[in-house]
């Protein structure tokens, strides 16, 4: 199977949590791969070309692509110095639940075409290279900086992707904008709105078009239900909860969007895989044994 004969493994270990490179390894250069971290590439050259899930960029200096946990890609007919590299595990992002939340809408738009007059993307650009010439260097705390520059370069880029810069190289791309647009403004009225009774059809009106088309596009980029997504939300606003210990868990219940205790306990479980209590225990162990 393609997948399992084309597979890039790399560690990352706690002292070293993204990895760069000035080069792209050449026993991968030309070569149809994936992996389950995610990957910048910047180009330096003219002419390069990176193939991603079956799409062919023709890249320039300065532009930057961005492959996903999963990603088909390959790096075609290039030096091995023809890019910068930078590769992490996704986790760092997704973490922070407003990444998370685009994170569909980041995944559509993964390319982003150099334009000397866009002072955004010159200044992701430049927060690109920080990160590999930083992680070179011998600096304290390196990987706390890199990290801090990793955050602040997909700020910059969910903020570009949310405001109208896609490329338009085919007629499928003004579709790609403004279902992007659409998709992300739902999940953010999504998480903004979870405590409430929301419904599917509530979320399509919002956005302006039918529950039928929302229901299929917000599933085509999310890779799950309105119903799914929405409980997750809610489980997520739980959490968050948790350690204000003397909140009751049928408070937390009730102000997390759930009709019930039992529907709360049974929901929470399914999808974090033991109980809230169990959960809120496990933190709070956690914070005690760091404080000591």
């Amino acid at each position: 199977m393609l997948l399992d004969n084309h597979f890039e493994d790399l560690t990352f270990s706690k002292e070293k949590i993204i990895n760069t490179s000035h080069t792209v390894a050449e026993g991968y250069t030309n070569l149809v791969h994936w992996h389950p971290f995610a990957e910048i590439l910047l180009s330096l050259k003219e002419g390069n070309e990176v193939k991603l899930n079956f799409r062919k960029y023709e890249m320039k200096p300065n532009d930057f692509i961005i492959s996903y946990p999963g990603d088909l890609h390959s790096i075609n007919n290039v030096s091995p110095d023809s890019f910068m590299m930078v590769q992490f595990p996704m986790e760092l992002i997704t973490v922070v639940h407003d990444f998370n939340r685009i994170k569909p809408v980041l995944v559509k738009n993964p390319f982003c075409r150099y334009d000397i007059d866009d002072t955004d993307i010159g200044n992701m650009v430049i927060t690109f290279k920080e990160i590999v010439d930083e992680n070179s260097s011998d600096i304290a705390f390196k990987e706390a900086n890199n990290y801090i520059l990793l955050l602040k370069f997909f700020s910059m880029y969910a903020k570009w992707c949310m405001n109208n810069h896609i490329e338009k190289n085919d007629a499928d791309d003004e579709g790609y904008y403004r279902s992007s647009r659409m998709i992300a403004e739902a999940c953010l009225y999504i998480s903004q709105n979870c405590t409430e009774p929301l419904t599917l059809d509530d979320v399509a009106r919002k956005i302006g078009i039918s529950k039928s088309y929302f229901s299929h596009l917000f599933k085509d980029y999310t890779k799950t239900t309105f119903v799914d997504y929405l409980t997750k939300e809610r489980i997520r606003r739980a959490e968050s909860m948790f350690m204000e210990s003397r909140m009751k868990f049928i408070d937390i219940a009730f102000e997390c969007g759930f009709t019930s205790i039992s529907s709360f306990n049974r929901t929470f479980k399914k999808i974090k895989g033991i109980s809230p209590r169990e959960f809120r225990n496990a933190m709070i162990r956690s914070v005690e044994t760091k404080i000591e």
